[in-house]
């Protein structure tokens, strides 16, 4: 297998995606009506940066190469706006989070795309659950080698993203007792969940020979990692997120992995290496994140020690303290700390449940209007 070809990036530049969902206003269920949104959008200044996604009741909204958080938050907001005009005139609503609290995945109407085709044909019913949403963070690199140092790195990170973003604590009208429920069903797929951890570039290509050749994969893109490099973009994906319901939660989240980013690079520009963490430690944080979101106890490091994640927090934003000023982000660092105080979207979520599933969905719609938690119930 020829060496895989990276493309380059000689700036840490940023692209954001969201899957958003498609609601029905009387039901408050999922409604299929990307595909007449989509024409409806057709040739409509800033529509390419909308797009379809395995199932007609979602879309992709992504952001044009950003230079920081506040243009991609920019970005997200004016296809946001379009997406809602292109909805009300087909009588549906639009929100954000990791789960639609009831809809069932059985009813899920599939986009008529041969790749989408082909994963349900090989995966069966663990594609056709993944009526899921997510928000996808690229971080450009260097190079490949470049690429894999920061993908370790990160890995220490993604618990604290994780337990930030969580936002599906429902599925199928049950409250799963999670802060996320999403992340879970990554961990059905052979190729999905918890990053293979790599020392090089080389290590990677390597991989990836042996996994095609094995017929595991047909492509990078069957790798359904948490975080993992993209070639065709020359970046380091992080995929772990659940789409909070707000784009301000968004934009907060991205400032976050902005920060760290740099603050990596900085320290590898400086000899520093950074190993990822034990896969013990890797799996253990990602699923006390997931269980307990902000209210869990990280293990801080290889001797079982844990923090609460209030305490991680306070350090991590010291550290990153030159870089939240450089970019100016005081606003979203400040907006996160608020969030961990008075609750991501799963306690608002269970807060604002009135006996009715509907009521949860009903709020989502609210929050993704306003551009603002709604934390009176919590």
């Amino acid at each position: 297998m020829p060496r895989l070809e990276f493309h380059q990036n000689p700036e840490m530049s940023l692209g954001v995606e969201i899957e958003i969902q498609l609601i029905d206003p009387i039901s408050c269920d999922l409604k299929s009506v990307a595909p007449s949104l989509l024409e409806k959008l057709s040739g409509v200044s800033g529509a390419q940066h909308i797009k379809s996604e395995i199932f007609q009741s979602m879309l992709e909204i992504d952001t044009p190469i950003s230079k920081d958080a506040h243009e991609a938050g920019r970005s997200l907001r004016a296809s946001l706006r379009l997406v809602r005009g292109a909805a009300a005139a087909e009588d549906a609503d639009v929100l954000m989070a990791g789960t639609h609290p009831f809809a069932h995945y059985a009813d899920r109407l599939l986009t008529p795309q041969g790749r989408y085709f082909k994963l349900v044909d090989r995966n069966q019913w663990i594609t056709r659950r993944l009526q899921i949403f997510g928000l996808h963070v690229h971080l450009g690199m260097k190079n490949g080698d470049h690429a894999l140092a920061m993908n370790n790195a990160l890995c220490h990170y993604l618990p604290v993203v994780l337990a930030l973003s969580a936002s599906s604590p429902y599925w199928h009208r049950e409250d799963t007792g999670l802060a996320s429920s999403r992340i879970t069903f990554f961990e059905a797929i052979p190729t999905g969940g918890h990053p293979y951890l790599l020392n090089s570039w080389r290590e990677f290509e390597e991989l990836i020979e042996r996994l095609v050749r094995s017929q595991s994969i047909s492509s990078i893109k069957d790798l359904w990692w948490d975080i993992r490099p993209n070639l065709e973009y020359g970046t380091i994906e992080v995929r772990i997120a659940d789409c909070p319901p707000t784009i301000r939660e968004v934009e907060a989240i991205v400032a976050l992995l902005h920060s760290l980013a740099k603050f990596i690079d900085l320290e590898l520009a400086a000899g520093k290496s950074f190993g990822a963490p034990p896969e013990w430690i890797l799996r253990e944080n990602k699923w006390r994140a997931s269980r307990h979101g902000v209210q869990c106890q990280l293990i801080a490091d290889a001797s079982g020690v844990s923090m609460p994640f209030a305490e991680v927090w306070r350090g991590l934003t010291e550290s990153l303290q030159p870089l939240v000023n450089e970019f100016d982000y005081r606003g979203q660092f400040d907006f996160l700390s608020e969030l961990i105080l008075k609750g991501p979207s799963y306690s608002r979520q269970r807060g604002s449940f009135t006996g009715d599933f509907e009521s949860v969905v009903r709020h989502l719609i609210r929050e993704n209007e306003s551009d603002a938690p709604e934390w009176g119930a919590v």
